[in-house]
């Protein structure tokens, strides 16, 4: 088999391939010999067809055989002989093959970036100090307050902001009724401004019971182009006010909300979580740092591939934290989406730098994914996800992502090591 490898970039190669006939033909040979022994052609009984009337039927078939079965053997063994490790599948290109004669192709394969590591040891960062306030403490004891808030009716008092508001409204433009204007029993939280501003502000102050006509007059620049910019006459019917009350905060808010058994225990958990989130963030800016600095000290180019899987994660991984958020990707306009797509390019090319060297970095100091490690991060899925350690386990090897999964760890377990490593001025 004749061999040559062009460098076309740092991450790029071109290998050019060609098999001998003889091999080829073997090859050839093999498969129109099964397929003469399994045919069944009218005339003939079954393996019986001369193999002229087989080469004349199956010359396609064999052909297509070859190319997508027999050539990747072949690449493959080259693949193993060159030393060649590629990151994705090879691009086939300048492809020449006819029975009685070699097999031509060129191949263009990416690989992972050959470089030297360069003074990882004793970076220099900061590390900013992290603790939990009583202010915070305080805040997210209000937040829990907030979120077990109840309504109830109220009678002898006009509507207000921080009131949730029952009501029927019925919008007409022009005297003619317009798409969405119209609905029954609709709750608003008055306030809120999930409605516009103009449109809340006349719900203030309506009573139970009570009808109101007012006219807004829809912005400019309002989503629905039909009525943008046009003036409203709405009649609105209030069927209920509900004022909010929130729980004290007592022995039993706490067994409620945090299943602890006081309000000090609470506390105490509260701050924990806080100082747990402080602590994530204080290392994701050590990180950061790091992270620029090893960039800094290792240019070189990555392969394309790999930047355009990570940027194919990010965009989906942006697309699903829209959805949370309530915010539907797809009605984005031509240009949002164009520049929502490109700004996540640098993103992925930065990303997949990175990760290129701290893999590097954590094979030379033989860092690397144990049990152990494993075993603490089903612990850590089971309690986020309220599910049993051994549930978790079992799914995640059914889904077959351990690969991945002990590749994070490695990288993690890397970046904690250059950390412990660096010299750490605390800010």
């Amino acid at each position: 088999m004749k061999v040559s490898v062009n460098n076309v970039s740092g991450c790029a190669r071109e290998v050019h391939v060609e098999v001998p006939a003889e091999a080829v033909q073997s090859k050839v040979d093999d498969i129109y010999g099964r397929i003469s022994r399994e045919a069944k052609l009218p005339g003939f009984r079954k393996g019986k067809a001369p193999l002229d009337v087989i080469k004349k039927q199956y010359k396609s078939t064999v052909r297509e055989e070859i190319l997508h079965h027999e050539l990747p053997e072949f690449f493959r063994s080259v693949l193993i002989e060159q030393k060649i490790d590629p990151v994705a599948q090879p691009r086939i290109s300048n492809l020449q093959f006819e029975e009685g004669s070699p097999l031509k192709f060129i191949a263009t394969v990416e690989i992972k970036p050959d470089f030297q590591l360069k003074d990882y040891k004793g970076l220099k960062i900061k590390k900013e100090k992290t603790s939990a306030t009583e202010e915070e403490v305080d805040k997210a004891l209000e937040n829990l307050r907030e979120q077990m808030a109840q309504y109830v009716p109220v009678e002898d008092r006009p509507s207000k902001e921080g009131d949730l508001l029952v009501m029927d409204f019925d919008g007409k433009i022009n005297g003619k009724p317009f798409e969405g204007g119209k609905a029954s029993r609709y709750p608003v939280l008055l306030g809120s401004r999930n409605l516009l501003k103009d449109f809340e502000t006349n719900l203030e102050g309506i009573k139970k019971g009570e009808t109101k006509t007012f006219k807004i007059t829809f912005p400019k620049d309002y989503g629905k182009k039909e009525i943008a910019g046009q003036e409203a006459e709405f009649t609105v019917a209030a069927h209920e006010i509900k004022e909010k009350k929130l729980p004290m905060v007592d022995n039993e808010f706490a067994k409620d909300v945090g299943k602890c058994e006081t309000v000090k225990e609470l506390r105490e958990k509260l701050e924990a979580q806080i100082q747990s989130s402080k602590n994530v963030e204080q290392r994701s800016k050590m990180v950061e740092q790091i992270g620029e600095k090893l960039l800094t000290l290792h240019p070189f180019d990555v392969p394309d591939s790999l930047v355009n899987m990570e940027h194919q994660r990010l965009v989906q991984q942006s697309v699903d934290r829209l959805k949370r958020q309530g915010v539907d990707a797809n009605k984005l306009t031509d240009q949002q989406k164009k520049e929502f797509v490109e700004n996540l390019r640098p993103v992925a090319r930065k990303n997949v730098h990175m990760a290129l060297i701290v893999e590097k970095i954590g094979t030379a100091e033989n860092i690397h994914c144990d049990d152990k490690d494993l075993e603490a991060y089903y612990a850590k899925v089971a309690q986020s996800s309220g599910q049993p350690a051994d549930v978790v386990k079992r799914y995640l090897k059914q889904e077959g992502n351990m690969e991945s999964i002990e590749d994070w760890i490695q990288y993690e377990k890397t970046l904690d090591f250059l950390i412990a490593q660096a010299k750490v001025d605390a800010a």
